[in-house]
């Protein structure tokens, strides 16, 4: 560590794109969500440069508790034959900002490297819808496509569900809900950067999160306020999945960035899935940001891990012999 930065030095291409964003963020900050989300556009084209070519993503929608579901759904490009696995993927952005349009690149990546369909779902997003509507959206989009997996091309018996920060929340909360109700969990949970603690209390949030250029104090305060305003909320492992049981969890793969305010929350999460005698793909990556992976480019260390995601896939979402 230096005095001037707890994250110690800085990777080269880390350092290039703190630089920038420090530079385009402004000193008036506005925590109002729709001039927040006037942003998405313009985030999707940045996170889209150098998406591959893919079938472009049909837009359906699944019967959600608050009305139809808006979904993306991403293919490889050759899908004819045998049905496919599925992931459905839940985007990050606090619960309060973007898009499947958003993640479109992402979704790509994943449907091409792992062999799936991504149905990348529009959940309902606060603080218009609190806890626990997101949620909510979220395990019936899950129940729909184990009932319908089929009709998009999917095998029911091999779906996983994953997501980044408040999208990794809410993936090990719908694999919660279903252990909960007594449903079978999903085949796999994919969770990256994941928020799984609203406290934001751990010692990497208290270390690193005061002046961290994509997801500081003040903003995570915000989508916490929007999204769990209230303290007693906190400790439901449905709001907080690190404080839940996790005894019966899925195998997870959990996505690392050594210098992310939400390091300790994907650190503690693995732990403990390891402490319950569960499976755990836990990849680290040393000096690497919130969401390093969606910075594809200039952030290279997103690749390999975008890799790795895909090999867990394939490998827990593979055909029973």
């Amino acid at each position: 560590m230096t005095e001037s930065d707890p994250r110690g030095e800085l990777h080269p291409q880390v350092k290039t794109l703190y630089d920038v964003l420090h530079a385009t963020r402004s000193t008036e900050r506005v925590f109002e969500a729709e001039a927040m989300r006037g942003l998405d556009a313009m985030t999707a084209q940045v996170f889209s440069i150098g998406a591959p070519a893919t079938p472009e993503p049909v837009e359906m929608q699944i019967p959600g508790p608050g009305g139809d579901i808006r979904a993306l759904v991403f293919t490889p490009e050759h899908i004819a034959g045998d049905l496919l696995p599925v992931l459905l993927y839940l985007h990050g952005g606090g619960f309060v900002v973007w898009s499947p349009e958003t993640h479109a690149k992402l979704s790509k990546l994943l449907a091409i490297g792992a062999g799936a369909i991504v149905v990348s779902i529009d959940y309902r997003r606060s603080p218009e819808h609190p806890y626990p509507a997101p949620l909510d959206d979220c395990v019936e989009a899950f129940r729909w496509l184990r009932a319908n997996a089929a009709s998009l091309g999917g095998d029911a018996g091999r779906i996983a569900v994953g997501g980044d920060s408040a999208g990794g929340n809410l993936a090990a909360a719908t694999a919660l809900r279903m252990i909960a109700a007594g449903e079978a969990a999903p085949e796999a949970t994919l969770l990256i950067c994941a928020w799984t603690d609203v406290g934001n209390a751990t010692p990497s949030f208290t270390l690193f999160a005061p002046d961290d250029p994509i997801l500081d104090t003040l903003v995570m305060s915000y989508f916490r306020e929007c999204y769990a305003p209230d303290p007693a909320q906190w400790d439901d492992p449905f709001v907080s999945p690190l404080r839940g049981d996790l005894r019966a969890f899925p195998p997870t793969c959990v996505v690392i960035g050594g210098i992310d305010p939400l390091r300790d929350d994907g650190l503690l999460f693995a732990e403990k899935l390891r402490a319950g005698g569960r499976v755990v793909d836990e990849q680290f990556y040393a000096g690497m940001p919130h969401e390093f992976m969606l910075w594809v480019p200039p952030l290279e260390a997103g690749r390999p891990a975008i890799d790795a995601m895909c090999a867990f896939l394939r490998r827990t979402l593979a055909r029973p012999a």
